[in-house]
């Protein structure tokens, strides 16, 4: 190898190693994600729905203000009603899990809808979403498996 290889390998690790300090500064604490799914969308759909469950071990609510990733050409966060035997989702502009408390996002819930594929998703698959939340960003890790009926 060359000096001027020796180089690169070096600013390599250094932008990793910053890379990892900011993400450990702006990565939430105390947050964890279990049970992370998104549903194989029905033949021909253009949306589908996911399901999680956000634990907030933290002291302070945790506010969920925007979900990214990069499957997906938008993603909203969504609230179900129940309206005369009928199910209603609309759009909201945050989803809040209180101090030390859990909040399990379900299509008959809160929850995150996932619209115009990048491409298609495969049943088993596992997908990355980004919750950006008051207390930093929080990272999911969600496998897409197949829409069940209850």
């Amino acid at each position: 190898m060359t000096n001027f290889s020796w180089c690169r390998m070096g600013l390599i690790f250094v932008l990793m190693a910053v890379t990892r300090m900011v993400f450990a500064a702006t990565s939430a604490e105390n947050i964890e994600v279990g049970k992370a799914e998104i549903f194989m969308p029905q033949r021909n759909a253009s949306a589908t729905g996911s399901k999680m469950t956000i634990y907030n071990r933290s002291d302070k609510p945790l506010i969920i203000r925007e979900v990214t990733g990069q499957r997906f050409k938008q993603i909203m966060l969504h609230a179900t009603t129940y309206k005369s035997g009928q199910r209603e989702m609309y759009p909201v502009e945050q989803i809040t899990v209180a101090a030390h408390q859990k909040l399990a996002l379900t299509p008959n819930t809160s929850h995150i809808m996932l619209m115009g594929f990048t491409r298609p998703l495969q049943r088993g698959e596992f997908v990355s979403l980004i919750l950006h939340t008051n207390q930093g960003l929080v990272r999911v890790i969600a496998r897409v498996v197949p829409m069940s009926v209850r």
